[in-house]
């Protein structure tokens, strides 16, 4: 198909998290496939780019990832058979090593996360908050890497819908001639729709975006509570009681679980190991070493007084494997000789398709023997139980102990017996001298979950295959392979002596005893208990239309007849999950695909691959990520754009107000100002003397601007030295509320300060006279700034900041800069009252919070009154 290379191709991606950066990289590594053309590129994220929701730079340092930082990456290497080509970058540890020898700049001023990288070495089990520092230097540098045929914008918003503008088109089209267009890329030629898009992206601050390619790269979210959860919540209320519903470690609520209070805690997996460290170190309790107790790493907790007493239990009764020492080095077969394409094949029905029960499983088992010689025989009907399910032998006949089998005691005790000797060879077969088998059945699994990827497509599953695959399939693999550090099970075995934890066991059930107001917990091995607070300890369903994503629910929403909103549908073989087809295009409700959207993420039909992973593994998030990539952009290079006003496909302003912050030197405390504000969601433009590359990799998601640009800008900040900002030209500025961030140090400053008076915000605003000028800022340093948002999140006492300015309507709009910023701005009166806020005032220092300011304020007109 013919295209007009002159006209750009516009290119929305809903969603800007990992994965979406993941793609947009080797969009940029595939660029040629382009051929000249012009591609603009539209992300649509709320949160920082990069990093997205669940990987949030303010979080507590207690929450760890569970691989090791030398199995972390987010770069292609060699081993990935793809098409693209390899653009090569450090692991997770090798970035925090480049970082120590200066040959990476400082990504961060926080203190605290600098100590983690001078700290972190290849086996560390680094702190999600500095993986989502990594994901944001990735995210710099993939946008200053960008060739000139693609550009990229981010909308700090959600997207809630779809619209398809060429729908009417396609009908006029179709009841005109009698015939249906095949599709611009030739995907699907004869089953997908003609004509389709351009499409409208609608906003949540009511704006839209217009494009003619759309990625739908929408990470975790939560889900609307279900009837079963209302009645839950709605029950504690009732009872005085407590409930803490499915929810991610960095946003749940613990505050309603008092000191000393019983309380059950439902699930056992990595959002338990999460929970409990919040609930614990993170209530001032501690551990130490345990030595002479004949096992390296044994703990010994020592308790605050804060932490409840936490009753723990789940289907399994045993929390996630720990990982393996050494995990990477290889062990037992390096292949895999049953689960092959020929074997599938084989076993394929006449309509190609197969069952995973029946036929696919019995290959994984015979794979996972052939690797891990320890495995017991084959039980019959019950493949893998064994790795599934080890607790399973403390229910008879996988039924429920009566309550009056054994005393409640005994129960316990049998119970606790065997979680705890579970655990104990646990550690000692992964973490021992000879881990050689467990390594092979780590290694036998990412093998096996990385060929599934290719051989089992969602459509090649018969329906009543979907609870087995992927769910699960990936429920058995994350159990075994994808577990917390070893010191947290340590930390687990240690509070389960020091009498915090008590294990209830498997095939763990709740209920509510509306007679007694108590939640009623019950083990298979006739462990109970009674507590008035209950917390589910595990993330949110991921459901298509439980969702509280507005576009994802758009998708699968039951009114079809809301035309042109864009619709998919369900996938029958993985129920809750947008189907996509083979090539990732999304696939609308009558089963055609549609030839210029994609699909990708936990959202979809593909089996759960995460964004990042072990480096030299071929992994297949890299090759998915390629293929879909190179997909996009031959689809942009044939595609026959109509010309239309380019104004079109740009954000139109919504009806809240998002004054636009500009940031005036990228030095220290701008860039701290800067990624602050691009992480609070705001609109942030930069200039300096740096190039635009540079300015991109230094603060992902800021918009790069010259200085002459500035005056378009609502609020701009001055975050130069005082020389640097009396020798900007004026005009430059002409219009805009000026935040003066300066101070006056050193020779050039009190050479621009000799023989003037007045406070220096005065002589700024004489300079900038033109503008409104505001002094804020110049009173707190840059590590204060990066690391402001993470003490407001867990102290939850704002950073009190003080304001002067001769304009009221500047104040006011530098103050809900301030605001959004996370700051409890404090107006202290006129420019002539700045003086007290200049490094040689009695106001420079000396405050954190509004009480504080206050204080010292009250003080100084007690001095004044005195003299």
């Amino acid at each position: 198909m013919s295209s007009d290379l002159a006209t750009p191709v516009y290119l929305a991606v809903i969603g800007g998290g990992p994965r979406a950066l993941g793609i947009l990289e080797r969009m940029s590594a595939s660029a040629p496939l382009l051929a000249g053309r012009a591609l603009v590129v539209d992300v649509v994220e709320p949160h920082m780019p990069g990093a997205g929701r669940i990987w949030d730079l303010t979080e507590s340092p207690l929450l760890l990832m569970n691989s090791r930082a030398q199995d972390v990456t987010i770069f292609t290497d060699e081993t990935v058979r793809m098409d693209g080509p390899v653009v090569a970058g450090p692991t997770l540890a090798a970035w925090a090593e480049e970082i120590r020898a200066g040959r990476i700049a400082q990504p961060t001023a926080a203190t605290d996360l600098r100590a983690e990288i001078d700290g972190l070495r290849a086996d560390s089990f680094a702190s999600r908050r500095l993986q989502a520092l990594y994901l944001e230097w990735f995210t710099g540098r993939v946008l200053a890497a960008l060739p000139g045929t693609i550009e990229v914008r981010v909308h700090r918003t959600l997207a809630e819908g779809v619209e398809d503008l060429g729908a009417e088109r396609s009908a006029t089209a179709e009841r005109a001639t009698g015939e249906r267009a095949t599709n611009a890329e030739g995907v699907g030629a004869g089953s997908a729709h003609a004509a389709e898009g351009p499409w409208r992206v609608l906003l949540a601050d009511g704006g839209h975006l217009e494009a003619d390619l759309l990625l739908v790269t929408v990470g975790h979210t939560d889900a609307r509570p279900t009837p079963a959860r209302h009645a839950l919540a709605a029950f504690a209320r009732r009872h005085g009681g407590a409930y803490v519903p499915p929810s991610a470690a960095r946003d749940v609520d613990l505050s309603g679980i008092a000191a000393g209070q019983d309380v059950i805690v439902r699930g056992m997996g990595l959002a338990f190991v999460d929970l409990l460290s919040l609930l614990t170190e993170g209530r001032g309790g501690r551990f130490e070493p345990c030595p002479g107790t004949g096992r390296q790493g044994r703990l010994r907790y020592l308790a605050s007084g804060e932490e409840p007493h936490v009753w723990v239990g789940s289907r399994r009764g045993a929390p996630y494997h720990s990982k393996v020492a050494d995990e990477s080095v290889p062990a037992g077969p390096g292949d895999l000789v049953h689960l092959t394409a020929q074997a599938i094949a084989a076993r394929e029905d006449a309509e190609g398709r197969v069952r995973f029960r029946e036929d696919v499983l019995p290959l994984i088992d015979a794979e996972i023997r052939r690797a891990y010689p320890p495995a017991p025989p084959v039980e019959k009907d019950a493949e893998l139980r064994w790795l599934d399910d080890p607790l399973a032998w403390l229910v008879a006949d996988d039924s429920w102990v009566p309550r009056d089998l054994l005393p409640p005691c005994d129960a316990r005790r049998l119970t606790r017996d065997a979680v705890v000797h579970h655990l104990e060879n646990d550690l000692r077969s992964r973490t021992g001298a000879d881990t050689h088998d467990e390594r092979a059945l780590f290694q036998v699994l990412l093998r096996i979950t990385g060929a599934l990827v290719d051989l089992l497509p969602a459509d090649r599953l018969h329906d009543d295959s979907s609870g087995d695959y992927p769910a699960w399939w990936h429920s058995v693999f994350s159990f075994v392979d994808s577990g917390p550090p070893p010191h947290r099970l340590e930390q687990l075995l240690a509070l389960e002596r020091a009498g915090v934890v008590t294990f209830l066991g498997p095939r763990l059930r709740v209920r509510t005893d509306e007679t007694t107001g108590r939640f009623v917990a019950e083990g298979g091995t006739g462990t109970r208990v009674e507590t008035s607070a209950l917390i589910d300890a595990f993330l949110p369903e991921q459901t298509l239309g439980e969702s509280t994503n507005a576009l994802l629910r758009s998708f699968v929403g039951a009114d079809a007849s809301a035309a042109p909103l864009v619709r998919g549908r369900e996938a029958a073989a993985a129920p809750g999950r947008l189907e996509i087809d083979a090539g990732q295009h999304m696939v609308r409700p009558d089963g055609t695909p549609y030839a210029t959207i994609w699909a990708a993420g936990p959202w979809t039909s593909e089996l759960p691959l995460g964004a990042f992973t072990r480096p030299r593994t071929n992994a297949p998030v890299f090759r998915r990520n390629d293929a879909l990539a190179r997909s996009i952009l031959r689809t942009a290079a044939g595609l026959s754009v109509s010309p239309r006003p380019r104004a079109a496909a740009s954000s139109v302003p919504g009806t809240r107000e998002r004054p636009t912050i500009a940031i005036l030197g990228p030095g220290r405390i701008g860039t701290a100002l800067a990624r602050l504000a691009v992480r609070r969601g705001l609109d942030v433009r930069i200039a300096g003397r740096q190039g635009p590359a540079t300015l991109r990799e230094r603060v992902p998601a800021a918009h790069p601007i010259a200085v002459e640009q500035l005056g378009t800008c609502d609020v701009v900040v001055l975050a130069v030295p005082l020389h640097v900002a009396l020798a900007t030209d004026p005009a430059a500025l002409a219009g805009a509320v000026v935040i003066d961030a300066t101070n006056a140090w050193g020779d050039l400053d009190a050479a621009r300060l000799a023989d003037r008076s007045g406070s220096t915000s005065e002589i700024v605003a004489e300079h900038f006279a033109q503008s409104a000028v505001v002094k804020t800022l110049n009173h707190i340093g840059y590590h204060d700034v990066e690391t402001h948002e993470a003490g407001l999140r867990h102290r939850g006492a704002p950073r009190a900041l003080a304001l002067v300015g001769d304009h009221a309507d500047a104040l006011r709009r530098a103050s809900g800069v301030l605001e959004a910023l996370g700051f409890e701005p404090v107006v202290l009166g006129a420019l002539a009252d700045g003086r007290a806020l200049e490094p040689d005032g009695d106001l420079f220092t000396g405050w954190a919070t509004r009480a504080e300011l206050e204080a010292r304020l009250a003080h100084r007109r007690e001095r004044a009154t005195a003299a």
